[in-house]
């Protein structure tokens, strides 16, 4: 199915994303919906909020992909789209808070229908998104505690992985393991080097970045910020590429201000 060509391109060479994208809707729009059509018509609604500025547009492609599940026979589709349009094109233009419960309709769905990948996608843009918005560390590290068991059992371990930094970080900003915590991040940048994986090496930088910021320990986050580089080109519309530019914004003020 293209939804899964076009995450399977994204992992190995994301600039040719947006050609998958425009020929999944170009397909359709000549040939006639199918179970493809809502995921490419939401992934089109990714590229117009982030990468093309233009997040009322995106948020009309979003809807449209809604739209079109509704119907029959799109239902194999359901968490995909779920998971591309609440972690890429909502947060833009409504509250992060009101994509968490679409998310965990998106997850329930994925099991339902046997699209473990795509539920696994959902239930961890919900975690992401409960930490961004502020929910207590506690509540959020035994919801991650049991994320991580779920994604064990269903052998989802590329997941896994994220939801693993994710706990690591709220670990660290609890004073849990500190040094541990460190070295699970420095480990998760050597891995991500070593093999290409340049996404988690931008999910960890965030993440290292959330922690100097927070710490007011400046110098490391003006280090990092620079090391990174742009961290959008990695992370087209995620609410993550969002609070990246705020986080590196706050450095280079404070290092302005030395």
């Amino acid at each position: 199915m293209n939804e899964h060509l076009a995450t399977s391109v994204y992992l190995v060479e994301p600039t040719m994303l947006p050609l998958v994208i425009f020929q999944s809707v170009t397909t359709s729009l000549k040939h006639g919906l199918n179970s493809s059509s809502s995921p490419a018509f939401a992934r089109l609604g990714l590229l117009l909020c982030g990468p093309f500025g233009k997040p009322h547009e995106g948020l009309e492609m979003a809807k449209a992909a809604e739209l079109i599940l509704e119907r029959p026979g799109m239902r194999s589709s359901t968490s995909n789209t779920i998971f591309v349009t609440q972690t890429f094109c909502y947060h833009w233009t409504s509250p992060l808070q009101d994509t968490i419960a679409p998310l965990l309709k998106g997850y329930q769905a994925g099991l339902e229908i046997g699209d473990n990948e795509s539920a696994c996608y959902c239930l961890n843009s919900r975690s992401s998104h409960l930490f961004y918005v502020g929910r207590s560390l506690d509540s959020i590290q035994k919801e991650l505690e049991a994320a991580t068991h779920v994604l064990t059992q269903l052998k989802q371990d590329g997941t896994q992985v994220f939801i693993i930094l994710l706990l690591t970080t709220v670990k660290k900003r609890r004073g849990l393991d500190a040094e541990a915590c460190d070295d699970i991040m420095d480990s998760m940048l050597a891995t991500a080097a070593s093999t290409r994986a340049f996404d988690m090496a931008v999910y960890v930088n965030l993440m290292k970045l959330e922690v100097f910021v927070l710490l007011q320990e400046w110098e490391e986050a003006l280090e990092l910020v620079r090391k990174a580089g742009n961290v959008r080109l990695v992370l087209p519309s995620a609410f993550g590429a969002v609070r990246f530019t705020f986080l590196e914004a706050l450095t280079y003020l404070k290092a302005a201000q030395s």
